[in-house]
């Protein structure tokens, strides 16, 4: 797995972004900063944090019900910490596969099927981070004229600032694209003659490609059929991140007391990183983010309010290992009562980086939903363990018969 080319990519970036976020202020001020925060503010920063991934587990755990309506909650819950950890520790965002993979082992689902809901929870975080971004901007342009900081050493205040109507106007305009994306996503019959129609328009493999994603997306709202189904993913969706945003809000303010003209940064500052630095997600990194996490979160901070660089950078650093540690020693807790191993994952890595290099594709999220929804990663393949024969049987007496063994019974009766 270390000598793919998306680790060694990411890799390069973050180490790139880490040294340019690290040179711009004296170190020794920085660990200064942390010594002298209040570290306290971890705690209930931390509660509001895991309060966050609880409500994910709810919300996946609504999406499962139609594929899997035996799982539990808790389970759920441990199956998203796992995901976690393997995001913090694996190269290329694995945790969603590592996430089919353990609900495969451990519950029978199908790898496919779970993909497909993982998808829906991608786009709609993608959706409400953008939203947020938005809102926070329009609420700038129209209400908060003189929030931000502009001028030198002020790169993005100022943009924001200069292009003030535009950015207003694509606030409106992409709030009025989610609110539509919200009512088409409940009629499966739209949402199809939707992407039927707009494949026309696509060449080739770029087709093939978004078809299949969009089926896996299709399949994936299956339990989205209502109104009040879709609006319990959307408003779930929506109270997580609002708890993220809590945690940022409450070591930052609490921890760290990050001020502007001797004022506490708002709220909607922090909603404003929150969006940033998970949509930065999207690019090639390390595991963790490690790097262009704190780049871009000192960009929105320094950049566009005005903190100070050392207590922006001080911050930053203590925040990202707050949200990368102790959800990663949960989740190999959470792996140990699974008899899962560390062995176990980075065969599964290998497995993956196999299949992209043979579809000549980068791994990551939507890359394994394209190769579990073509049969690429799937039971039996090369590097994968015991994913194809769970160590705690779940198939009873009347469950089917897997079809090798069914052929084999019938050859069997017919010498008799």
């Amino acid at each position: 797995m270390f000598k793919s080319k998306q680790f060694i990519i990411g890799i390069i970036i973050s180490v790139v972004a880490l040294g340019w976020a690290l040179s711009k202020e004296d170190l020794g001020k920085v660990g200064q900063g942390i010594l002298s925060a209040n570290l306290w503010a971890l705690i209930p920063a931390l509660l509001l944090y895991f309060i966050g991934v609880w409500v994910r587990a709810v919300r996946w755990r609504i999406l499962l019900s139609p594929i899997a309506p035996k799982v539990t909650l808790n389970k759920t819950f441990e199956v998203v910490v796992i995901g976690y950890m393997a995001n913090d520790v694996l190269p290329a965002r694995i945790g969603e596969l590592v996430r089919a993979y353990v609900l495969q082992m451990r519950e029978g689902v199908k790898k496919t099927a779970t993909v497909a809901t993982i998808l829906v929870e991608r786009i709609f975080d993608g959706l409400i981070m953008i939203g947020f971004a938005a809102a926070v901007v329009f609420f700038l342009t129209f209400f908060v004229p003189g929030g931000l900081s502009t001028g030198s050493g002020h790169r993005l205040g100022t943009i924001l600032s200069e292009r003030r109507g535009l950015m207003g106007i694509a606030a409106i305009a992409f709030l009025v694209i989610l609110v539509a994306f919200v009512a088409i996503a409940t009629s499966k019959t739209l949402v199809k003659r939707l992407v039927a129609f707009g494949l026309r328009f696509l060449p080739g493999k770029l087709h093939t490609r978004v078809e299949s994603l969009a089926d896996s997306f299709i399949q994936g709202l299956g339990s989205l059929r209502s109104v009040s189904g879709l609006l319990s993913v959307f408003g779930l969706s929506i109270i997580a991140w609002l708890f993220e945003a809590s945690m940022y809000f409450v070591l930052g303010n609490w921890g760290f007391n990050l001020q502007v003209d001797g004022q506490p940064l708002p709220f909607y500052v922090y909603v404003l990183v929150t969006s940033f630095v998970n949509l930065s997600t999207l690019a090639p990194q390390a595991p963790g983010f490690i790097g262009v996490f704190e780049v871009v979160a000192q960009v929105v901070l320094n950049g566009a309010f005005g903190v100070a660089l050392g207590a922006a950078t001080s911050y930053v650093l203590v925040l990202h290992a707050a949200l990368l540690i102790p959800v990663s020693i949960l989740g190999f807790v959470y792996l140990a009562r699974e008899s899962l191993s560390w062995r176990d994952l980075t065969d599964l890595e290998k497995s993956r980086a196999s299949a992209s290099a043979q579809a000549h594709e980068l791994e990551g999220p939507l890359t394994d939903i394209e190769l579990v929804h073509d049969g690429k990663i799937e039971e039996g393949d090369e590097g994968v363990p015991a994913a194809s024969a769970p160590r705690h049987p779940i198939d009873g007496p009347n469950q089917p018969q897997p079809i090798a063994d069914q052929q084999k019974v019938s050859q069997r009766e017919k010498v008799k």
